[in-house]
């Protein structure tokens, strides 16, 4: 009988792990590592700050993205994203989907900061 509960105790903790690695995955697909890729992005249409949460909402959900930081007052989104797994046609089409026109991308360097 202990023998059996011993058992099923190993089985239980097992499908714990086993689960809590598969969500793990799940969480980090936008943490990705590799290189990291720093890009400043001229928008045209932002207007309002519920413009600048639609643009980084999308952009968001990409896989790969690090960071996202929209700016209607200067008209510009600051983005970081592992560039082995996402790019820059891949972050334009999300923001021409959002209803805005991508009009420059600017490749930034690691310690440029972002205004």
């Amino acid at each position: 009988m202990k023998n059996l509960l011993i058992i099923r105790f190993i089985i239980l903790i097992t499908i714990v792990i086993a689960a809590c690695n598969s969500a793990g995955k799940k969480s980090m697909k936008n943490t990705d590592s590799g290189p990291v890729s720093h890009v400043e992005v001229s928008i045209s249409g932002m207007d309002c700050a519920a413009c600048e949460q639609t643009i980084q909402t999308k952009v968001a959900k990409l896989d790969g993205i690090k960071s996202v930081k929209a700016s209607f007052d200067n008209g510009k989104a600051f983005i970081d994203y592992t560039s082995s797994v996402s790019d820059t046609a891949k972050i334009r089409k999300a923001i021409t989907e959002a209803g805005f026109m991508v009009t420059n991308f600017a490749f930034m360097l690691p310690g440029d900061s972002i205004r």
